[in-house]
């Protein structure tokens, strides 16, 4: 099949829409994949050309802000439409995946008539949709997703079971635990823009320096703050830049808790069994099963950690 996929990544937007779109490549090696992306800030196409899928890049003229999705898409929305369909219609598609929350029902139904099918990634609520297939592991709530979906025919896969985890995460299994902690890592996210890592420093940095822990901030390459953290950590804290998968598995091996955002990479902790802390730092985070991430607001991180201490 030859596929096109739409998403994008900024220090803004994040890493996981590219992130998910690869993982989801993975298992089906056999099509061809064609990615467009807008030249944001600090984006990852990079590793869309390290897998050597096509990439077709596209000029941005708005600013993407935090929870206006809209945004998100870099131009006014007519320019989107017109500059994506005429992608499309230079070659025969046989499905267009969009994994992007500044896209609704008008693009879809217009670049409907150059394609088979038509497959939505999403987690938020906030537009209306004309997909055949919809996709979201967050909600298992069958009469919600169907209130924004106007195709009468749309396959819904919801549920965490259409989670899309890489592959490498799957049978990986801690085996060894401290019975306290030496070693954590502090991992929110490929972008983290309210630098929610800088606030989990500063409520937990007394407690790691009396008990001499280790601590790996895992930063992703949309970060921004790099040079903010690099003047709050001590030698008690290392930073660790755009890991690709082994050596985030290896790391998890090794660490005995891992303070992290409420993300997809959540459950792969959880399917390694990686003792966690969890902190819900966007709305859209709607993870099912919440008893089973340990979560906690920034407020009360503190008391939680020193729990393990």
């Amino acid at each position: 099949m030859n596929i096109l996929i739409r998403c994008d990544s900024s220090n803004i937007i994040g890493t996981g829409h590219v992130m998910r779109c690869l993982n989801l490549c993975e298992y089906y090696p056999e099509n061809t994949y064609t990615f467009v992306c807008r030249k944001f800030k600090m984006n990852i196409t990079d590793k869309i050309k390290e897998n050597g899928y096509k990439l077709i890049l596209l000029e941005y003229d708005i600013e993407p802000e935090l929870e206006k999705y809209r945004t998100w898409i870099g131009v006014e929305y007519e320019k989107e439409i017109k500059e994506l369909s005429e992608i499309i219609s230079k070659q025969i598609f046989d499905e267009i995946i969009i994994d992007h929350y500044g896209i609704d029902y008008i693009l879809e139904k217009k670049i409907r008539e150059y394609c088979k099918k038509i497959t939505l990634i999403s987690d938020i609520f906030d537009y209306k949709h004309y997909v055949d297939v919809y996709v979201n592991y967050n909600c298992d709530e069958l009469d919600k997703v169907k209130s924004i979906n106007l195709n009468p025919d749309t396959e819904f896969k919801i549920g965490v079971e259409n989670l899309i985890i890489n592959k490498k995460f799957k049978g990986r299994k801690k085996e060894i635990f401290n019975d306290k902690i030496k070693k954590i890592c502090i991992m929110m996210g490929g972008s983290d823009p309210p630098n929610y890592t800088l606030k989990v420093i500063k409520e937990i940095n007394d407690i790691v320096i009396e008990n001499n822990l280790m601590v790996y901030i895992v930063l992703g390459k949309s970060n921004s703050h790099y040079d903010i953290l690099m003047k709050q950590i001590n030698k008690n804290y290392e930073i660790m830049i755009d890991l690709n998968y082994d050596e985030l598995i290896e790391l998890y091996m090794k660490i005995d808790l891992c303070i992290g955002s409420l993300s997809v990479t959540a459950y792969e902790r959880l399917m390694m069994r990686i003792p966690q802390i969890c902190l819900k730092i966007v709305d859209n985070q709607n993870i099912q099963k919440l008893e089973d991430f340990n979560i906690c607001e920034i407020g009360n991180i503190r008391d939680k950690f020193k729990k393990y201490v």
